[in-house]
């Protein structure tokens, strides 16, 4: 049966999305994150859209090389005419544009109390604005420079690149009004603190470290993952439980898979053998797929977010904010009232 509660749920998207636009402050860790993974999002779109204005996503054989020179080329049936090419470069561009500003005025917050980190954001949305305001006036609906287009990617990834280097900035270790020390997060009337991503220095936590990253729990990660809770969509679910079940699985299955085939070539023969292993293969991808999502969900939960926000993870620079809530976010530790006067 399965577990889960369509309410609750969406009653706690609402309170996730007016926590969004809390000025809360982003510790190191969370920034690198954030950071990188907007510059590969970035790039990677990109990426597709200049490879659709060259007509080269794909390769196929090219009959002149093919006979002379025995290679292949790119060419392409994928492409994209210049009026969207030019759109979908604005579009993408300026949600990483705010997506960066917004990280770099939330680290800021995190160091200072005044408005800084603010001034930054105002700074990163002018500069990338003008900057392409820049590369359109040098455009032509019907003419894309690819030439300029290039250059354009190349200061962009300079300005990330040097937009991480706040990674550096120490965190203010005192309350301001920009957000909480030591990782807590309001939420309304409560203050959430979370449990630390890397444990302290002392001789019991060295001697704990297996029990830590739980690989001493991998064998009960897989169980409950892929089997005792493979259908809840409501209780919480650590990071190590998503980390070593899916490890754990995928050592499993890979072990299996050769045997099984082995099994049903030497008893039936090697028609059966691969219908066989096809028909395996999908019903381990399915039960690898249904495990995955009600686990993601749990470990969700286990953040503070909305099992909804799993749909996030196919939105481009949303997916950002959801994936690392889900991989890297330590578990909730403990919800108290808000007591702190700013």
């Amino acid at each position: 049966m399965i577990n889960f509660n369509f309410l609750d749920e969406w009653l706690l998207l609402k309170s996730n999305v007016k926590n969004l636009f809390l000025n809360q402050r982003l510790t190191r860790f969370p920034y690198l994150i954030g950071v990188l993974f907007l510059l590969l999002e970035v790039y990677i779109g990109n990426l597709i859209n200049l490879l659709g204005i060259v007509d080269s996503l794909k390769l196929t054989p090219n009959d002149t090389f093919s006979n002379y020179f025995g290679r292949i080329v790119l060419t392409s049936d994928y492409y994209i005419d210049e009026p969207i090419f030019f759109i979908m470069t604005i579009v993408i561009n300026l949600l990483g544009a705010f997506t960066l500003s917004e990280l770099g005025k939330r680290r800021l917050n995190d160091y200072s109390g005044s408005a800084l980190g603010r001034c930054l954001q105002y700074i990163i949305l002018i500069f990338n604005i003008l900057l392409l305001g820049f590369w359109g006036y040098n455009q032509n609906l019907t003419d894309i420079d690819l030439r300029v287009t290039v250059d354009f990617y190349i200061y962009l990834f300079y300005e990330y690149i040097v937009l991480l280097l706040l990674i550096f900035v120490p965190s203010n270790k005192e309350s301001n009004r920009y957000g909480l020390p030591n990782g807590k997060q309001k939420s309304g009337e409560y203050i959430i603190s979370y449990k630390p991503i890397y444990s302290s220095s002392g001789d019991k936590k060295r001697e704990d470290i297996w029990d830590t990253i739980g690989l001493s729990h991998s064998i009960d990660s897989f169980r409950t993952m892929f089997i005792n809770k493979l259908f809840d969509y409501r209780t919480r679910a650590k990071r190590q439980e998503l980390y070593w079940g899916v490890f754990m699985f995928q050592i499993i299955t890979y072990a299996l898979n050769p045997i099984l085939f082995y099994f049903y070539e030497n008893i039936f023969n090697i028609d059966t053998a691969i219908v066989a292993s096809l028909v395996i293969y999908w019903f381990f991808w399915i039960w690898y797929m249904l495990a995955n999502i009600s686990c993601t969900v749990r470990r969700l939960h286990d953040t503070g977010l909305s099992g909804y926000w799993l749909v996030a993870l196919f939105i481009p620079f949303i997916n950002i904010y959801t994936l690392y809530m889900t991989v890297f976010k330590p578990s909730i530790k403990g919800i108290e009232l808000n007591s702190i006067n700013e």
